[in-house]
C-alpha cells in the first residue's frame, strides 16, 4: 500500500536533483572563467598554456551543457510526476519518458546562455592571444 507522502518525497527528490544540477552548472561556469584567466596569465610566458586554456574552455562548455540538459530533463520529469495520479507512478529517476528533441544534447549545447558565456570565454582567449 502506498502512502500519500510517498509522491511528495519522490517530488522532493527530483527537486533536489534539479537544484544540484543548477548549482553544479553555476560552479562550473565560474571555474571555466577562472581557469581560462589563470591559464592566459601563464600563457604570457609559454604559448602552450593558451592551447590548454582553449581545451579547458571547450571541456567546461561540454560539461556545462550536460548539466543543463540533465536539469531540463529532471525538471520535465518533475512536471510529469506532478500531473500523474499516484497509482500510475513508477517511482524511478529514468528521464527517457520525457526526453525529446528540444532537450537533445546539441540543442542544449547551443543554448543562448551557454553560447554567450563559453563562446565569450573562447573568443576572449583568441583575442588576448592575438594581442600577445
Amino acid at each position: 500500500m502506498q502512502t500519500p507522502d510517498r509522491k511528495n518525497e519522490y517530488l522532493a527528490t527530483i527537486r533536489a536533483i534539479v537544484r544540484r544540477m543548477a548549482l553544479g552548472a553555476v560552479l562550473l561556469e565560474g571555474w571555466s572563467v577562472l581557469t581560462a584567466a589563470a591559464l592566459l596569465v601563464a600563457a604570457h610566458d609559454e604559448a602552450r598554456f593558451a592551447w590548454l586554456a582553449l581545451f579547458m574552455a571547450i571541456a567546461f562548455w561540454l560539461l556545462d551543457a550536460h548539466l543543463c540538459r540533465q536539469k531540463l530533463l529532471f525538471g520535465r520529469l518533475h512536471e510529469r510526476v506532478q500531473a500523474l495520479p499516484e497509482a500510475e507512478l513508477s517511482y524511478t529517476l529514468d528521464t527517457s519518458p520525457v526526453d525529446r528533441e528540444a532537450y537533445a544534447w546539441r540543442s542544449v549545447f547551443f543554448m543562448r546562455r551557454l553560447l554567450l558565456l563559453h563562446g565569450g570565454v573562447i573568443l576572449g582567449i583568441g583575442i588576448i592571444r592575438g594581442l600577445a
